[in-house]
């Protein structure tokens, strides 16, 4: 057997040769998975409120030379022919093998779902299942001896076995896709032949402490941590899109809308952030359009953009409910009370106009006093969001118009991930109001109690 270093180099060359097949298999797509409103439930948790709520990571260092992978080696006898290499040159070495047994050796030391795949087997053995005939690219596994692999790591079959496998549990997994185990969903983020580096995340810690504790009994990570994550903010809302996405007909729930989203999605992960924004913006501006058709039962002109589809909605509701605005008392009473008085008036009388110019003085200083506030502080507009929808609708709005009007401003994934953050905030809103609000009631009794519902704070 090659020492640790030479199989570790020997790896890593037959990596750079291989012809990158996908490392993890591709769900099919004609079946996807399906998460009912209990399994749904922490993710939703995570997306409405991924500050208070966070989410946990597992974070580990990739070992090609573990224990599991010699193990299997010498079982299938794929370094044979390269082990008595005179010259050890991992590059020359790489070559020389097979194609088939090259794909073999990066298939047992590199490969997420070829662990999946073989401990899946020997779960559905031990429970007397009759195995299926395996894809091509994991028809090694018919050549290994499940029962010894069993015995030799015992303590990471009866972690598989207790908390990561059950019945119909899939082989493969997709990268940054959702993936159901036992103890509940992960997403690898990050597989170990990208980088040699292993990233898993998920709302519950059960999901990633099962794994921590089955990969590490195989020997197959490194200094693997499991933590929380809250900040910075770009680790916070890196899974966003992908929870989202695992998610989606339990935060949309207009067929369409999610048909526009999967076009989102699909930019995301070709790495079009701005097309990727373009398109989120055109959801919230549907949403903002159905806001303004329901609230004030009156249609709205096509192809308004989203800033425009919300300043004609603020415009609207400050005509239904004009403000009245305070005059400005005339003195000229006053000069007409103190033309009446003469030497013989008395106190009460003297009393009575002191009064009247001392109200007057306090409401000529009043009514300035607000001017001075109409011109000096921003004016604050009736809208019938609560403050924080309104703050998610004017970033989604910032991000829209970036990326819209090919603006300077860099666009990367985070910003995509804020923007979708901030239409998830506004979708579930306002269908919150379809199911809360008696529509049965006038327009603007419902506006007007939605414009004090706003105010209330939360």
């Amino acid at each position: 057997m090659l020492s640790d270093l030479k199989l570790a180099r020997l790896v890593k060359a037959a990596e750079s040769l291989s012809e990158r097949e996908p490392d993890l298999t591709t769900p099919n797509k004609s079946s996807p998975i399906t998460l009912t409103a209990a399994e749904a439930a922490p993710i939703l948790s995570y997306l409405h409120g991924p500050y208070e709520t966070g989410y946990w990571e597992l974070k580990a260092t990739w070992d090609h030379t573990s224990p599991l992978a010699k193990h299997l080696l010498n079982q299938l006898n794929t370094l044979s022919d390269v082990e008595d290499a005179p010259v050890f040159i991992p590059t020359s070495v790489a070559r020389k093998l097979p194609e088939e047994k090259r794909e073999e050796l990066l298939r047992v030391t590199a490969r997420v779902s070829s662990i999946n795949v073989l401990f899946r087997q020997i779960s559905k053995t031990t429970g007397g299942v009759q195995l299926t005939k395996l894809p091509e690219s994991d028809s090694w596994i018919s050549r290994i001896d499940l029962q010894a692999v069993k015995q030799e790591f015992r303590t990471a079959w009866d972690v598989y076995n207790r908390h990561i496998y059950f019945d119909g549990i899939l082989a493969g997994v997709l990268s940054s896709k959702p993936y159901r185990t036992k103890s509940g969903f992960v997403v690898y983020m990050e597989p170990p032949r990208q980088s040699g580096a292993l990233h898993i995340v998920a709302t519950e810690r059960s999901s990633i402490a099962a794994l921590k504790d089955f990969y590490e009994a195989l020997g197959v990570t490194q200094g693997a941590t499991v933590s929380r994550v809250f900040a910075p903010d770009e680790a916070l809302f890196k899974p966003y899109f992908t929870f989202v996405s695992s998610v989606l007909p339990h935060i949309i729930h207009d067929q369409q809308s999610a048909k526009v989203f999967a076009q989102a999605l699909a930019y995301h992960e070709e790495e079009d952030y701005q097309h990727c924004i373009s398109t989120l913006g055109l959801i919230a501006e549907d949403y903002l359009q159905r806001v303004y058709s329901s609230l004030l039962r009156e249609p709205i002109a096509n192809g308004l953009t989203l800033g425009e589809t919300l300043n004609r909605l603020h415009k609207r509701i400050d005509d239904l409910f004009p403000q009245v605005r305070p005059t400005h008392k005339d003195p000229d009473f006053l000069y007409e009370m103190i033309r009446k008085l003469d030497s013989d008036t008395d106190q009460n009388s003297l009393k009575a106009v002191l009064r009247e110019l001392v109200g007057l003085v306090k409401e000529d200083r009043q009514h300035y006093g607000r001017r001075l506030d109409e011109l000096t502080r921003p004016a604050t507009k009736r809208t019938p969001f609560p403050s924080r929808i309104a703050d998610n609708i004017n970033e989604l709005l910032k991000w829209r118009n970036a990326a819209s009007h090919n603006s300077r401003v860099p666009l990367g994934p985070h910003e995509a991930d804020r923007t979708l953050f901030c239409l998830v905030s506004l979708v579930t809103w306002w269908q919150t109001q379809l199911v809360s609000v008696d529509w049965s009631k006038d327009k603007l009794e419902i506006v007007e109690s939605m414009l004090g519902a706003a105010k209330t704070p939360k």
